[in-house]
């Protein structure tokens, strides 16, 4: 064998080894995979059967619990048993018309049979929580399917409700009554009582009342002084006043009308601070901070003048304007003394509620001044209409030949005015 057919005959071989080594490979590959899925088939299959295994017990366990929970196996006794324990729960939380029916009874594929009842009844709202408490509390395989409430016009509610209960068909006919607390009921009926009762289900929810007055108030040191507090509320329900915090022995409230009375022998300023609550559902309350002032007592006021049973400047009118010499008198008659007063310029006078002065006298007018205004009474006017009318804009003084001619167009009238009776019998001057 040559050196060429040797090297020839030791690569054929090396495949072959080659060949045969990938071969073995592939198999041990091909089996070990085999072997991984038939183990990973296997546990899959041992956790089904686990499962299904703590599903049976579990299923069992359930069984056991609703064979507790399950009414008498028995139809007609589980129907009478159970509409006694509605009737007596409803007694028992004085619901009034009560009636409890039974309205169906249907078997469920051979496993259980189920009862359907109508409730209904007139109940308070607090009868009504605790009526449901009672049946959530009781540990029976029962429902409420449908729940009907409606305000009665006696104040109540008118209760109707749909009730479904479950009798298994393995239950005994004897079975008792459960006497475990049912896990639906997780707190007190004072709880329930308390989350469910402060609150208003037919009306929009309650707003706390507001303070309308001002936060600065005042009292007068040395004397028992009351401030109404002005608080008001939108849907006007009755308002509760207490004292949260006050100096002791000064301050104290009427928690009905909220009357603050404030009694301090010494001036100063302090703070009060007062909580007012109404009496909605939920109760809803309100704290003002008030700074009250104790100041000294107002000077007293002035005395008010008498009134008048008749006001003699009502019949009191202008009856003349007369002039003796230099000298003008306006002759003021007043009916109801029967009495005429001549007034010169600079004379005051007061008649019936009417003070005035006499300012300025002419053939024309008298001018008179009251309360600081100016009036211009004529022959035959009356005093308190005058006087109560818009007063006369103050005339700018007339040169001498307006005068003259003023004069001289109203001669004829100023000698009719003066030459008006006085009524006391004297004869008046007429100017020329």
């Amino acid at each position: 064998m040559t050196q060429r057919e040797r090297l020839l005959s030791m690569l054929v071989g090396g495949l072959l080894i080659a060949a045969v080594v990938w071969w073995g490979m592939g198999k041990y590959r091909s089996a070990l995979k085999l072997r991984t899925n038939e183990i990973t088939r296997l546990e899959q299959q041992q956790t089904k059967i686990n499962e299904q295994r703590k599903q049976g017990e579990l299923a069992n366990r359930q069984m056991g619990e609703y064979m507790v929970r399950s009414l008498p196996g028995n139809a007609e006794t589980a129907r009478s048993r159970y509409q006694q324990w509605l009737l007596s729960i409803m007694e028992k939380n004085e619901l009034s018309e009560r009636s409890v029916d039974p309205t169906s009874s249907r078997s469920m594929g051979g496993l259980y049979r189920q009862f359907a009842f109508r409730v209904q009844g007139k109940a308070r709202t607090d009868n009504l929580v605790d009526l449901l408490y009672d049946f959530y509390s009781k540990d029976y395989l029962h429902r409420i399917r449908d729940l009907s409430i409606r305000p009665s016009r006696t104040g109540d509610y008118v209760v109707e409700m749909a009730i479904d209960a479950i009798a298994l068909n393995a239950a005994p006919a004897d079975l008792p009554e459960p006497t475990e607390k049912s896990w639906q009921v997780d707190k007190d009926l004072a709880e329930y009582r308390d989350s469910i009762l402060n609150r208003n289900f037919f009306q929009p929810p309650n707003q706390a009342p507001a303070y309308a007055g001002s936060p600065r108030v005042e009292a007068v040191v040395g004397r028992k002084t009351t401030l109404p507090l002005v608080f008001k509320d939108p849907e006007g329900q009755n308002l509760t006043y207490k004292i949260i915090s006050a100096p002791e022995d000064v301050v104290s409230i009427n928690d009905r009308n909220g009357t603050l009375e404030i009694d301090n022998a010494e001036k100063g300023s302090f703070e009060v601070l007062v909580s007012v609550s109404d009496d909605g559902l939920p109760a809803r309350s309100t704290e003002q901070k008030l700074i009250v002032n104790v100041v000294d007592p107002p000077p007293p006021p002035k005395p008010e003048p008498p009134k008048l049973k008749f006001d003699d400047a009502k019949q009191t009118v202008l009856t003349g304007l007369v002039q003796s010499g230099d000298e003008w008198r306006a002759w003021m008659r007043v009916r109801t003394r029967d009495k005429t007063l001549k007034l010169r310029v600079g004379d005051s006078f007061e008649i019936g509620s009417i003070k005035g002065t006499v300012v300025d006298l002419n053939a024309r007018f008298a001018k008179i001044e009251v309360d600081g205004q100016q009036y211009e009474l004529r022959s035959n006017g009356n005093l308190f209409e005058v006087t109560k009318a818009k007063p006369e804009p103050l005339e700018t003084p007339a040169t001498e030949s307006e005068s003259a001619s003023e004069q001289e167009s109203d001669s004829d009238a100023s000698t009719a005015i003066q030459a008006s009776p006085s009524g006391n019998g004297e004869s008046p001057e007429v100017t020329p």
